[in-house]
């Protein structure tokens, strides 16, 4: 028999309401703090000044690749006549650029299901480690 080890992030579906009745779900996959310094240290524009370059983090290029990492599907999203929005990098975009709003609700949640896991992960480190006299024996 063997061993069935994790090979893939975790992806969790999010429920959303509009204040209107209407609902969606999203699936997200969390990024962990460390992931979301990583990401924006990718984000970075570079400019000269005197001879000089600088690097500053370009805000939107980080906000949309996050965007585009962290949600992966959608149900229960729909265009203005009610008909149901395919799940595409164009529509993602779009469904940011005109309802901000809805796309950073589910980004705090996915960042609270991000940091949850960054804490499990720290202490399961910190509970594989040996203590200050080694493992513990059995019995103690």
């Amino acid at each position: 028999m063997g061993m069935k080890l994790k090979t893939k992030k975790d992806e969790i579906w999010i429920t959303e309401e509009d204040g209107e009745g209407g609902t969606a779900r999203f699936l997200v996959s969390p990024m962990t703090p460390k992931e979301d310094l990583e990401l924006l240290e990718k984000c970075k524009v570079k400019e000269w000044d005197r001879n000089q370059r600088f690097e500053t983090p370009d805000l939107w290029m980080f906000r949309i690749s996050k965007i585009r990492k962290v949600i992966l599907d959608w149900e229960g999203i729909e265009d203005e006549k009610g008909k149901p929005l395919e799940f595409n990098k164009y529509n993602l975009e779009l469904v940011y650029l005109y309802n901000p709003t809805l796309i950073d609700r589910v980004l705090v949640k996915a960042d609270k299901l991000g940091e949850r896991k960054a804490e499990e992960q720290e202490d399961q480190i910190k509970n594989s480690e040996a203590g200050p006299s080694g493992p513990a024996k059995k019995g103690e």
